[in-house]
C-alpha cells in the first residue's frame, strides 16, 4: 500500500469508526450479534470496542494473567514513580488513528524525540558530527522519492532482495552500510540482510524529515498502558476473562465455537489477534488451508531484550538523548524525557544474537554488561547505575519475540495468505499492519476486522 492510499484508508477507517457510535449495525435492528476476540492486546481491544460500539456482544479471552499484550509499562522501584516501556514504544506522527483514540479517550501524549549520538569503536560522535556518505544521502533520497512510482512488479522485485544488498546496489559504501545496519536493525529486530528491502522502504518512505523522526515522536504521559486500561474500561471488565488459553476454534451451522481452559464460547463470529506463535497452538476446525497454516510456520519475530536501567544521575545531560552504537545493545535512549527528578532511565536495545546472550544472563551481570559498555561515553555510567528491569521478548511463551520479520520474499509472500479470513474467523494483529510493527498497526487491523464483520 503506498503512503497516499495508507493515508486515505485511515481517513476511510476514522470515520467509519467514529459512524459506527452513531449509526448501530443493521444487524441490531434484528437481533445482537456476538463475536468473541481472541486477544486482549490493541487489536484485540480496538476490535472489541468498535463492535461493542455498534451493538455486538463481545467477549474477549487473553491468554496472559494481564491485559495489553505487547503493551506493558512499568514503574520502576525505588526511583520516585519513573516510568519506562518493556513493550510498545512510539507513536508517530503519521500514526493518525492511535493520536485520534487519544484524544477521544482524553489521554495526554507529549512529543517525545531523540537526537542520535553514535558511539562507535570507542569513539563518541555528538549529533551533527556523524552521517552517512553525500553519495549515500543522495541516493536514499532519490529512493524515497521513487518509492511511490514503483510499479507492482518493482515492488515485488525489491521484496525478493534484503535491505543491505539493496542499499548497497544503489551505492552504499560499507561504512556507510555498517552504519545503517546498526541505525535500523532496532527498527526490524535483526540485521538489515535479513529484511525485505521493500518492507523496510515501505516503512521509511512514509516519514517526513522535517516531521518525524522514523515515526518515535510521541509517548503517553503517565505510559501506554493507560491506553489499555481505558479500552478495557470502555469495552466492559466483565466482558474480558484473562487466563484463558485458547485451544480450538471450531466453525459449523454459521456458528463459531471457541474452546478455552475448561469453557466453550459460542458465537456468530471470531476475530483471532494472537501472534503466529500461539496461532500454530490452536486446533482449528475445519483446519486452516494449507497455505495458510504454511505461512505461520514460516513467520518469525524479532529477537529483543529491552533494558531499563536506572541512574542516580542523568549523566547524559541531554533530555532528547539517544545513541546508535557497535556495543551490546544497538541503541540507548532516554526512556524518562521530560519526566521529574534527578534519577534517569537509560532503555538499551540488543538484537539478534546479541539480544538472546543477554537474556541468559541474571540481571546483575546484564546490568554489567549494559552500564560497562557505556564507560567509552561516560566513565561513570557503571557506578550511578541503580536498578535494572529487562523483558527478553524471543523468550515471552505467546509471542516468542518483538513483533513480526517479515524475510526476503515475505512480504507479498506469506503475509497477503495469513490475512485471508476462515470463514467466520477473521485475523488482526500488528504482524498484518502496513504500519507493522507499531501499535497504530495493530489498531488498525482490528478496527478493520471489526468493520467487516459490521458491515
Amino acid at each position: 500500500m503506498t503512503s497516499s492510499n495508507r493515508r486515505d484508508f485511515l481517513k476511510i477507517l476514522g470515520a467509519a469508526s467514529a459512524g459506527a457510535v452513531l449509526a448501530p449495525s443493521v444487524f441490531t435492528q434484528r437481533r445482537r450479534r456476538s463475536c468473541v476476540v481472541v486477544g486482549s492486546g490493541l487489536a484485540g481491544l480496538s476490535a472489541a470496542f468498535k463492535l461493542k460500539n455498534s451493538g455486538w456482544d463481545v467477549t474477549v479471552l487473553e491468554a496472559r494473567g494481564r491485559t495489553g499484550g505487547r503493551v506493558f509499562s512499568h514503574v520502576m522501584p525505588n526511583s520516585g514513580g519513573l516510568i519506562c516501556e518493556l513493550g510498545a514504544e512510539w507513536i508517530g506522527e503519521s500514526h493518525e488513528r492511535i493520536r485520534q483514540l487519544c484524544s477521544d479517550f482524553k489521554i495526554g501524549i507529549q512529543k517525545h524525540q531523540f537526537s542520535d549520538h553514535l558511539l562507535q569503536n570507542g569513539i563518541h560522535s555528538r549529533p551533527g558530527a556523524w552521517d552517512y556518505s553525500p553519495k549515500a544521502k543522495a541516493a536514499f533520497d532519490r529512493m524515497v522519492k521513487g518509492f511511490e512510482k514503483l510499479t507492482d512488479a518493482q515492488q515485488r522485485r525489491l521484496d525478493r532482495k534484503d535491505w543491505w544488498t539493496h542499499l548497497s546496489d544503489i551505492g552504499f559504501t560499507r561504512e556507510d552500510l555498517i552504519l545503517r545496519d546498526l541505525a535500523d536493525s532496532t527498527d526490524f529486530g535483526e540485521s538489515i540482510r535479513h529484511v525485505s528491502a521493500f518492507g523496510a522502504l515501505a516503512e521509511y518512505a512514509e516519514n517526513d524529515p522535517e516531521k518525524t523522526q522514523n515515526q518515535m515522536d510521541y509517548k503517553v504521559i503517565g505510559g501506554n498502558s493507560r491506553l489499555v486500561d481505558e479500552f478495557v474500561a470502555r469495552v466492559g471488565r466483565d466482558n474480558i476473562r484473562t487466563g484463558m488459553k485458547v485451544t480450538e476454534i471450531n466453525q459449523r451451522g454459521g456458528i463459531v465455537t471457541v474452546k478455552a481452559g475448561n469453557e466453550t464460547f459460542r458465537a456468530d463470529a471470531c476475530i483471532c489477534t494472537t501472534p503466529v506463535a500461539s496461532l500454530r497452538k490452536i486446533k482449528f476446525n475445519p483446519p486452516l488451508p494449507a497455505a495458510q497454516r504454511d505461512a505461520a510456520e514460516k513467520l518469525i519475530y524479532a529477537r529483543i531484550v529491552k533494558n531499563s536501567v536506572l541512574y542516580e544521575d542523568r549523566f547524559w545531560k541531554d533530555d532528547d538523548f539517544s545513541m546508535v552504537t557497535d556495543t551490546t545493545s544497538h541503541y540507548y535512549f532516554h526512556s524518562t524525557q521530560k519526566q521529574a527528578g534527578n534519577m534517569g532511565i537509560l532503555t538499551a536495545y540488543a538484537i539478534g544474537e546479541k539480544a538472546d546472550v543477554l537474556a541468559s544472563q541474571d540481571d546483575p551481570r546484564r546490568m554489567n554488561v549494559i552500564t560497562r559498555d557505556l564507560v567509552d561515553f561516560d566513565q561513570q555510567a557503571p557506578s550511578l547505575a541503580r536498578g535494572i528491569a529487562s523483558y527478553a521478548w524471543q523468550r515471552d511463551e505467546f509471542t516468542e519475540g518483538a513483533y513480526a520479520l517479515y524475510k526476503p520474499g515475505q512480504w507479498f509472500g506469506i503475509r497477503p495468505t495469513l490475512k485471508r479470513p476462515h470463514g467466520k474467523v477473521l485475523f488482526a494483529g500488528e504482524h498484518l499492519a502496513d504500519w507493522q510493527g507499531f501499535m497504530e498497526g495493530a489498531i488498525n487491523t482490528g478496527e478493520h476486522a471489526a468493520g467487516s464483520l459490521i458491515r
